[in-house]
């Protein structure tokens, strides 16, 4: 199965094959201010499984927590970040689930960064905690 990722303006996207091989949740700081929201929700695919980019984007390199380099790409246009790398995996791609514009994406499997969650969220039952990136 193909799905795509477009931001709020539809001027960027990405076509990615398959499931991902991660997904889930992430209160870390800088996924906050990215997201604009209390976490950020991604997946992650091998690079190999992208069908196609269209369109134009900027990449913005931040830093991690852990002090590892994202480049997230975003649309010049509308602002949105759609899909990032990052030094953790190489071999792969993260895009914001968000991005998707599908409720019936499964739930996160995962949950990281969390001792800086805000007190109200509470993580999704069934996620493994991963606190230690």
């Amino acid at each position: 199965m193909d799905r795509t990722a477009t931001c709020s303006c539809g001027q960027l996207s990405v076509t990615i094959r398959g499931d991902p091989f991660a997904h889930g949740i992430c209160s870390c700081i800088e996924c906050q201010k990215m997201s604009g929201s209390a976490f950020s929700y991604s997946g992650y695919w091998q690079k190999a499984a992208i069908q196609r980019i269209d369109g134009e984007s900027t990449v913005w390199r931040r830093v991690s927590d852990a002090g590892r380099w994202n480049d997230n790409h975003f649309c010049p246009a509308c602002g949105s970040v759609v899909f990032a790398y990052v030094e953790f995996d190489e071999n792969a791609i993260n895009i914001c689930i968000g991005n998707f514009a599908d409720p019936s994406f499964p739930p996160p499997v995962y949950a990281a960064w969390n001792k800086f969650k805000h007190a109200w969220f509470e993580i999704p039952p069934g996620c493994e905690v991963a606190d230690t990136q």
